[in-house]
């Protein structure tokens, strides 16, 4: 019986030793694929960005001359554009008296 067990046990820590050696080999085909995909994305988001870097530049460009046109033209003339101004206040002000009349349901009491 005791050859028996000693058998028993001799072949359970080969299984054991086997299923760690299958662990390990796991582990490392689990880090290379990992590592593969960090890899692939980077250099995905890396083209990405190099594409979009010209066009945000140059939409950055066109938004600060459109800006410094508008002020130059502000400042040649000082009237047109408090007028623009307070027209585009108004006529925000009017739209927003407006929606915030027609959009309040009527009361309902609860004895209806």
């Amino acid at each position: 019986m005791a050859a028996n067990t000693d058998d028993i046990r001799a072949s359970v820590s080969k299984d054991i030793a086997a299923l760690q050696q299958e662990v390990s080999r796991l582990q490392k085909m689990i880090s290379a694929q990992g590592a593969e995909a960090y890899y692939e994305v980077r250099g995905r988001a890396g083209k990405a960005y190099d594409e979009a870097l010209p066009r945000a530049k140059n939409a950055v460009a066109q938004i600060k001359a459109e800006g410094a046109a508008a002020a130059g033209a502000a400042r040649e003339h000082p009237t047109a554009a408090t007028t623009a101004l307070m027209l585009a206040g108004a006529i925000g002000f009017l739209a927003g008296y407006l929606l915030s009349g027609s959009s309040q349901p009527q009361p309902r009491h609860w004895w209806r």
